[in-house]
Formats: C-alpha cells, sequence, structure tokens
C-alpha cells in the first residue's frame, strides 16, 4: 500500500487522512474505534482526521443501530478533489502571479527532481511564453515522458512556439519530430555535456541532467535577453564544425532526409572507416528512401567498399587529380566540407544558393567525368 499513500500524498491528502481512507477501502465501512485498533492512532486524531476526510467528500457516515460507522467515497472522488484543488489554484493564480511578477529585482531559485522539471513546464504554460532550449537531446523526455505529451498538447492548444538548438543525435531527432509549433536546428554531437538552458519571457532556467536532475530558475528580464539574443545569433548562424566519427555520422545521418548525396573527390574513406554502421544500418534505410549516392571519385575509390554499395552511382576523376582528404558533401540546403583527418572534422554550410550553385558545377562535372 506504499504505493498508494504516496500518491495520495500526492494529491494533497495528510499522511493520517491517506492511511484512513485506504482502510476504509479495504474494509468498505468501519467504526472509529476499529481503525484507531488498525491504524494505531489516537481515537481522538481517529476522528478529527474523519471529519477532514468528510470535508473533502472522501468519506461518509451512517448511525446504525445506534453505532456511527463510516464509509469510503468511490476513489473515482479523488477526481472531483483534485479538479477543486486546480479549480481554487487556478483562481489565485492571476493574483499570485501578479505580485511575483511585480518584484522588479533578480532572484533566482533551486529546484531539484521531476517536480522541478513539471514547475519549470507549468511556468511556461501559466506565461504562455515562447521559449528556446539550447544543447542536449531533450533528456526531459527521460524523466517526462506522459508529462510531456501533456505539456505539449497544451503548448499546441494555447499557440505556444519554442525553437531548439540540439546535438545532432538520432534520439534527438525523433523527439524534435514529436513537438509541434517547432523548429530545431542541429549542432556537432561529438562533445555532450549534462548542462543545457531554456529561455522564455523574462526568465533563464539553467538544468543540469543528473540522476537528480536540478533546475536553477534566473528571473531576470536583462539576462534573459542577453541569452535569447546569444540563441538568435547561434539559430541564425549558416556554418556550423562537426568533430569525430559522431559528428562525421550525425551528417550522414542528415544526408537520408534527401533524395540524394554529391561528392567531390571521394576517395571512400567514410565507407572504410564506417563499414558496420553503413552496411548494417545506414544502407538499409537508404535502399529504403530511394536515397542514392553520385561520387566523382579518386581512383583510390576502386579498393573500397563503397564501389559495393547498391545506393552508389560512380565516375572517375582524371587519372592525374591527386588524392586529397578533403571531400565535399552537397545534400538538400548543405555543402559539407570534410577533411578526412585522424580526427574528422566537417564545415557544414546551409544556403540554398551556395548549395545549387555547387550541385551545378557538380553535374557539369559529371558530364564530362568517366564511368566506372
Amino acid at each position: 500500500m506504499a504505493g498508494e499513500t504516496e500518491a495520495l500524498q500526492g494529491l494533497g491528502l495528510t499522511a493520517n487522512e491517506a492511511k484512513l481512507y485506504l482502510l476504509l477501502l479495504k474494509s468498505g465501512k468501519a467504526k472509529a474505534t476499529d481503525l484507531a485498533t488498525r491504524s494505531g492512532m489516537h481515537r481522538r486524531v481517529v476522528y478529527d482526521t474523519l471529519v477532514q476526510l468528510e470535508k473533502k467528500g472522501m468519506a461518509g457516515k451512517a448511525e446504525v443501530g445506534g453505532i456511527l460507522t463510516f464509509t469510503p467515497s468511490p476513489p473515482s472522488s479523488l477526481l472531483s478533489f483534485l479538479d477543486e484543488k486546480r479549480d481554487a489554484m487556478e483562481k489565485a493564480l492571476p493574483s499570485l502571479s501578479r505580485v511575483f511578477e511585480a518584484e522588479k529585482a533578480a532572484s533566482a531559485s533551486v529546484m531539484h527532481g521531476r517536480q522541478a522539471l513539471k514547475t519549470l513546464l507549468e511556468d511556461i504554460l501559466a506565461k504562455r511564453a515562447d521559449y528556446c532550449v539550447y544543447y542536449g537531446q531533450m533528456q526531459i523526455y527521460d524523466y517526462l515522458p506522459r508529462f510531456m505529451s501533456i505539456f505539449n498538447r497544451k503548448a499546441h492548444r494555447l499557440g505556444i512556439h519554442s525553437r531548439r538548438l540540439l546535438l545532432d543525435t538520432p534520439l534527438a531527432r525523433k523527439r524534435a519530430a514529436l513537438v509541434p509549433l517547432s523548429e530545431t536546428k542541429f549542432m556537432d554531437p561529438s562533445v555532450p555535456s549534462p548542462g543545457i538552458w531554456w529561455t522564455y519571457a523574462d526568465r533563464l532556467a539553467l538544468i543540469l541532467w543528473h540522476e537528480e536532475p536540478t533546475v536553477i530558475l534566473i528571473k531576470d528580464e536583462h539576462l534573459a535577453k542577453t541569452f535569447r539574443a546569444t540563441f538568435d545569433g547561434l539559430f541564425e548562424e549558416k556554418t556550423r564544425v562537426y568533430r569525430g566519427d559522431e559528428g562525421m555520422r550525425a551528417i550522414m545521418e542528415e544526408t537520408l532526409n534527401h533524395k540524394e548525396t554529391l561528392f567531390f573527390g571521394a576517395a571512400g574513406q567514410a565507407s572504410e572507416r564506417y563499414t558496420d554502421y553503413l552496411e548494417q544500418d545506414y544502407i538499409p534505410r537508404a535502399q529504403k528512401k530511394g536515397h542514392k549516392w553520385f561520387l566523382l571519385s579518386n581512383r583510390k575509390i576502386l579498393s573500397k567498399p563503397a564501389v559495393h554499395f547498391p545506393m552508389s552511382k560512380i565516375r572517375l576523376l582524371p587519372k592525374d587529380w591527386e588524392y586529397s582528404p578533403n571531400v565535399v558533401w552537397v545534400y538538400g540546403n548543405h555543402v559539407a566540407n570534410v577533411v578526412w583527418l585522424p580526427v574528422p572534422v566537417a564545415f557544414v554550410v546551409e544556403d540554398a544558393h551556395v548549395a545549387n550553385a555547387y550541385r551545378d558545377y557538380f553535374w557539369l562535372m559529371w558530364k564530362t567525368a568517366k564511368e566506372k
């Protein structure tokens, strides 16, 4: 019964009220003296607690044969009790908010646990404020999967928009797709961090993802504006840098959102480094989506796995075209300049005009290149 007791206390019942209500549910009806014996509580305390349960509509009483007997209300009455509490809070919320917002001085509060995350989300709904999220991969879904669904529905109904700049991982992309009225961009996932920040209205929330999350909520208009301006600059930035194997795989994942990838100067480096990932994961999905690779290639590619990939269409550059670790990828509105160092690095530009210019140049070269 421990779980039920905690749930009832979470609704606002005292420990004694929860204990007696559960005893009444189990027995169906009981005298106060019996309840005192079974609960270990003093009879006077039992009577006072039963009175409180009656006031909350969670217990009733009747005199049978001169003996006062108490009965529990159906568990569904808990929902009415919860609705009453919420209605009362919603009526009080405007005046409480006016008092809180009237305080112009900066303030900060530190909260812990899942309830801290709920407080943050409820505050966004109460403020009806658009919000920005920087960094991370939406770990909040790990802590509040059901509550996030409720929050997203309410935010959508209230017309609350959001923008996110997240680590470029499959998990982040999957979760971002669930959020209505939201625009998401991604960045290098090679350096994860347990800390992220959200900003909305005149608030800045710093969240640390530990076993028990910590939320530092700061109310300061100037600080919130500064962080929002920083976010705007990062969000509108057209050039991003990706590093390491995780970064390269993130770019490859992004290519699958487009019909084709064009490669200038390919030499099969990706197919050699990530053979297992490509053959077991990437290629089956690429085939299902009809994604194609077009590779203008150095002759080194002839000894690499890429020549056997079913989505590869290869044409060879002239024999005197020297090998270079630098390869240009073009997909959608993106141009990725990939340098295959021991720790690879890519400079990604997102611009339709730039991508189309590279694309035109590619097809011009493709026509003159030698078929494999």
